[in-house]
């Protein structure tokens, strides 16, 4: 969530399930904010969502997406984790379209000013959104501590573009990550996750073991094997 001096806000990725979709709107109405749009960071099912006091809004990204609704709804009904939740799913919002651009990667709207940064990695295509004021880098599927580098394996250079999207995010120089899953961290996390994700994607290359302890959970530990059998050695 950005928020401008006068309420206005720009929401980002919202939540996961109905119950955290809704109350996030609930949360917005509360403090009196007014969102004028939604930002998608990628097409993938979990940061396409819409729920109530969001359906009027507009929807922004980098650029459109191939995917379409049918197939997100289809990725979020066969979410093993969302159904362990027991939660209702959310819909899926009505597709994103081009953001509003004040200049080349900068938004056009009322709030603090927003910078663009558009890659390739985990998903095409994908952005992160840098307050240049704040010091702060929302960076969608990127930097996390819990995951590992997901890649988008239909890419023709999947590493190579989630390196190209690492140099991106570091040359930002941000003082504060919020990741699109796991825990915020500011300048000395940044660093650290940089240099596990590149250990991690140069291990993967070269078909070595690692010891990175963001696979001791079993879907990440599954998404590794599945990286290793299309990439490693």
């Amino acid at each position: 969530m950005v928020v401008a001096a006068d309420g206005t806000c720009l929401v980002i990725d919202p939540a996961v399930t109905a119950p955290e979709v809704d109350g996030l709107a609930a949360a917005v109405r509360h403090r009196g904010w007014t969102p004028v749009a939604v930002w998608s960071t990628h097409a993938h099912w979990d940061h396409t969502l819409d729920g109530s006091g969001l359906t009027p809004l507009p929807r922004w990204s980098s650029g459109p997406s191939a995917t379409d609704r049918e197939t997100l709804a289809a990725e979020r009904d066969a979410d093993p984790e969302l159904a362990r939740s027991g939660e209702p799913a959310a819909p899926i919002a009505a597709p994103a379209v081009a953001y509003p651009a004040r200049s080349s990667g900068v938004l056009d709207w009322a709030g603090p000013s927003v910078r663009v940064l558009s890659h390739a990695a985990h998903a095409r295509p994908h952005s992160a959104l840098v307050l240049p004021e704040h010091g702060v880098l929302v960076a969608g599927d990127m930097l996390s501590d819990v995951e590992i580098p997901l890649l988008d394996l239909s890419a023709d250079d999947p590493v190579g573009d989630y390196l190209d999207a690492l140099a991106l995010l570091e040359a930002a120089q941000a003082d504060v990550v919020v990741p699109g899953h796991g825990r915020v961290g500011g300048r000395d996390e940044i660093a650290r996750r940089l240099g596990a994700d590149r250990a991690y994607l140069a291990a993967l290359v070269a078909g070595a073991e690692t010891a990175d302890d963001r696979l001791a959970l079993p879907w990440t530990a599954a998404a590794h094997a599945e990286q290793r059998a299309a990439v490693g050695r």
